[in-house]
């Protein structure tokens, strides 16, 4: 009986031990998200500089009617990157581009990604659910 009630307090301490650590991950997933939706989305010079290149046509006619919109007050870079402009139609086809161009890239770095988070353990895509699933 004294096993078994070892046993139980080990099991009662590991589920401890798992929530503190829950907790903690939380709390910094928590800290960080907040850091993160404290920034500006884009710094003044990265606006300055996304407004010159829409403005020669650079980025296409959609993007030059755009900042037209946002230099005119009719709404902001920060709307229209959140998803909450009615402009934000305006900014697919520069995405897609922009997608299409560094696309190898983009694979590249979410490789680099995945075999970091492997070094460290996690098996992020080791049991993706399916759709049938």
């Amino acid at each position: 009986m004294s096993e078994e009630l070892r046993s139980q307090a080990e099991i009662l301490a590991a589920i401890a031990g798992a929530r503190e650590d829950l907790s903690t991950g939380l709390a910094d997933l928590q800290a960080t998200v907040d850091e993160l939706t404290s920034r500006p989305l884009l710094t003044e010079e990265e606006k300055k500089v996304l407004e010159e290149q829409a403005e020669s046509g650079e980025l296409g006619e959609d993007m030059r009617t755009l900042v037209g919109k946002i230099k005119d007050g009719e709404d902001t870079w920060e709307q229209v990157f959140s998803g909450e402009s009615s402009n934000g139609s305006l900014l697919q086809g520069h995405l897609t581009r922009m997608f299409e161009e560094h696309q190898e890239d983009i694979a590249l770095a979410f490789e680099e990604l995945i075999e970091a988070e492997e070094a460290k353990g996690n098996f992020i895509f080791d049991e993706v659910p399916t759709r049938d699933a």
